[in-house]
């Protein structure tokens, strides 16, 4: 009796070994292997200081830090930065992380912050985010220490320095002739290898990294705009990770035990931009008839799958002082599209243009579209163009209309105006709409240099309000992130934005 039950006991003592060790090779991490990723579009620049779209970031967030950035729940935490210290309004104090290399194995210090910081603040795009900080109060206390002293307050300061725009480059690697628009080199978990325009981006690991390195020996990104295409090829095993998934294709990925769906509502604001700056949308009365005329609810429904929220004002809710919450959705008015059409001079037989870029998503929203003007007699050609024709077009005024979504780096409302709205971003994106409003410039002004919160949230009221009441967005929705991934992948932690950090990501063995 005895001997059967030292048998027995030892029969599932090697049993639950044996399913341990399955269990563990189930879940063994398979080092050394490359994530692939299937990306929407492409960008036109890796430049930092000249940055026009968000599809950069894809490429930037993997090589460059910042100094601060935001989390996975939207914290603003340190980074390349060990301390900030902020002793009044307009003085910086910056500690580096010590023993911080580049991926070239030179050391990160003070100067490349302060060259930097510089750069940004000479840029023709970016000057108006960094341009406040006094050239001449840069202090150096050692290598790892300096401060800095803006010429005015600005209430969103500390949140500019996670922008990409300041990704902190090498001193050396720039001054020694290196193009950032092609060739970025920085402290971040991986190098880019290759980049081949509108096909793919392949990274490795940076060996020099100062945190903790990438279980993963690299990234193959690949540019695929056809978003049914993205997910063929993440179900063949083509890919691991699918971005910008389409929302009808949300049941199916459910449904396969084989797919993962990551979602997160994120800080984008999807929109149908005007140009203001020719016929018939330089009229304030064919803006106001376009947004009654069209059936966003319905557009929402059937492209969007009602995956995000319907907006109602150019500051995400997810923004600290957004009315959006307090307004209500656009609603059809067809007799009053049809008045302010006729008092535009806008008839029938009119042919309008909207451009999009190949995001299947827009060129969907552009078609509904298309056939909803049709009871007005309205023509809607559609131009379908990859990213960097699309930017290009938009440059030279040829659109009538154009389908874009908005979101900022910097997560503060100022920045969420700033670049659509100011006049001095016509013709930058996203201000395709060539819009600007004196009012509205003070405004914006105003906010940034206001500390006192009750006194900004007002502020930033009228400016929505304002915003609103000139019409120079047919709001589409607030998004929301959707990534798509195989049953290898974990670690990945979703940021409230398109680009995202990889550094984390672990493959299992299958």
């Amino acid at each position: 009796m005895i001997m059967r039950k030292r048998i027995i006991i030892g029969m599932l003592l090697v049993l639950s070994l044996f399913l341990t060790a399955c269990s563990s090779k189930d879940k063994k991490k398979e080092e050394g292997k490359i994530l692939k990723v299937a990306v929407s579009e492409d960008t036109t620049t890796l430049e930092p200081n000249a940055l026009n779209d968000d599809y950069a970031e894809n490429i930037l967030i993997q090589v460059y830090d910042t100094l601060v950035k935001r989390n996975a729940k939207g914290e603003l935490v340190n980074s390349l930065a060990e301390s900030i210290e902020n002793p009044d309004p307009q003085t910086f104090k910056i500690k580096l992380r010590d023993g911080v290399k580049f991926s070239d194995g030179s050391p990160l210090t003070a100067d490349d912050v302060i060259f930097t910081l510089q750069r940004a603040a000479a840029s023709e795009k970016f000057k108006s985010f960094y341009g406040k900080i006094d050239p001449n109060s840069y202090q150096k206390e050692d290598d790892l220490t300096f401060s800095f002293k803006l010429s005015e307050p600005d209430a969103a300061f500390l949140n500019s320095l996670s922008h990409p725009a300041v990704s902190i480059v090498s001193k050396a690697y720039v001054e020694g002739g290196a193009d950032l628009a092609t060739a970025p080199m920085g402290t971040g978990p991986f190098v880019l290898d290759e980049w081949v325009q509108n096909d793919h981006a392949n990274f490795s690991v940076n060996e020099n990294y100062w945190g903790d390195k990438p279980s993963i020996a690299g990234i193959e990104m690949r540019v695929i705009p056809e978003a049914s295409q993205r997910i063929i090829e993440l179900e063949s095993g083509g890919v691991d990770l699918a971005y910008k998934i389409d929302p009808a294709e949300i049941p199916n990925i459910e449904e396969n035990k084989d797919l993962k769906l990551y979602r997160k509502l994120d800080n984008s604001v999807h929109f149908i931009g005007f140009n203001m700056a020719k016929p018939p949308f330089d009229k304030k009365e064919a803006r106001e008839a376009m947004v009654n005329a069209i059936d966003m609810n319905s557009i929402f429904e059937t492209v969007y799958m009602n995956s995000g929220k319907l907006a109602t004002s150019p500051v995400n809710p997810n923004f600290k002082y957004s009315i959006a919450d307090s307004l209500e959705a656009n609603k059809v008015n067809k007799e009053r599209a049809k008045e302010l059409f006729a008092a535009a001079g806008v008839g029938e037989g009119t042919n309008i243009s909207i451009y999009t870029s190949d995001n299947t998503q827009r060129v969907n929203v552009a078609t509904m579209m298309q056939a909803q003007l049709k009871e007005y007699g309205i023509g809607l050609n559609i131009e379908r163009l990859e990213w960097g024709a699309f930017m290009d077009a938009l440059k030279r005024k040829e659109h009538n209309m154009f389908i874009m979504s908005w979101n900022p780096s910097i997560v503060d409302a100022h920045y969420e105006l700033f670049q659509p709205f100011h006049s001095s971003n016509k013709g930058e994106g996203p201000n395709f709409m060539y819009f600007g409003n004196e009012e509205l410039d003070n405004l914006i002004k105003e906010g940034l240099s206001t500390v006192d919160d009750a006194k900004r949230a007002e502020i930033y009221k009228k400016a929505q309000e304002l915003i609103n009441q000139e019409y120079p967005w047919l709001y589409i929705c607030y998004g929301e992130t959707l990534v798509a991934a195989n049953s290898k992948v974990e670690g990945l932690e979703l940021l409230p934005k398109y680009p995202q950090e990889l550094k984390d990501v672990t493959l299992l063995e299958k």
